[in-house]
């Protein structure tokens, strides 16, 4: 902020050497200490959503900024309007949608909708969340997801892109370097084991592929589960015509029609006119 009762000097700081602006570091670690310690007086890390997480850490913040209150309202005289245009708050990129129906956005692998395969999109990187775009049409949106502590790279892959090429070769499944991000969660991962040591490997891909497929096209994904959990207790093997039977939408009713049958007397005299025909025909 500017005041005219002072002279402000600009300062620059060396690339990469953040040590060297201490007057924002050193709030900043004192706000990640206030967190901390937070946290532990909370007894647990655990949050709902992250708008809960998000509602908590603003709660933190306006303690902190009570003791400023005064000081922001004197500035507040000199403080300029906002710019009438909103800032960028993305980077933008380009990737290409791979065969296996994926793209690479800052050392992540994302899943996309496999008609998508072989374009190229822009993508809009968000803090939170990316946005891809096809031309001018909004074709794909995710949360953005960064690697773990001590990895490179990550990746979020949603069984429903991929399984649509996935029910044309089941057995692609089994070798898939993906399989295990295709299983929604740990459920569905302990079913595919049961399946795995119970079944050849082909009928256990087909059975875990047409699950997942049942899942994806009639979105009953957590009954789904629930019921192959049931048998799998049993020590029964699903039958997946029973499953889509069960889960799947049964076909809509034919419409009642009313068709009156004509005499079949009509056919005799077609008959009798066709002969009178060719016999006429033939002198």
């Amino acid at each position: 902020a500017f005041c005219e009762h002072y002279a402000m000097t600009p300062t620059r700081n060396n690339l990469g050497q953040s040590h060297e602006n201490g007057s924002i570091e050193s709030p900043h670690g004192h706000l990640k200490n206030r967190i901390e310690q937070a946290l532990l007086l909370r007894g647990s890390t655990d949050f709902k959503s992250v708008g809960a997480y998000q509602h908590w850490l603003e709660e933190i913040v306006a303690v902190i900024n009570c003791g400023l209150a005064a000081k922001l309202d004197r500035e507040r005289s000199s403080l300029q309007i906002l710019p009438p245009n909103k800032a960028l708050d993305y980077n933008e990129t380009v990737a290409c949608v791979t065969s296996q129906s994926t793209i690479q956005v800052a050392l992540t692998t994302y899943s996309v909708p496999s008609r998508l395969i072989g374009e190229r999109l822009k993508v809009h990187l968000y803090d939170d969340r990316l946005i891809a775009w096809l031309g001018g049409e909004q074709v794909f949106i995710s949360p953005r997801i960064r690697a773990a502590k001590g990895k490179r790279r990550a990746r979020r892959i949603d069984y429903r892109h991929m399984i649509g090429s996935l029910k044309k070769k089941p057995m692609a499944f089994y070798r898939s370097q993906y399989r295990d991000d295709l299983l929604p969660d740990d459920n569905y991962r302990t079913l595919w084991q049961y399946f795995d040591e119970r079944l050849e490997p082909r009928p256990a891909c087909k059975l875990m592929v047409g699950c997942l497929a049942l899942a994806a096209e009639y979105n009953c994904e957590s009954a789904l589960c629930h019921a192959l959990l049931e048998d799998m207790q049993a020590g029964r093997i699903p039958e997946l015509l029973a499953l889509q039977r069960r889960f799947g939408k049964s076909p809509p009713p034919q419409p009642a029609q009313q068709v009156s049958q004509h005499p079949l007397a009509n056919y005799d005299a077609l008959l009798n006119n066709s002969t009178q025909e060719v016999s006429h025909a033939a002198y």
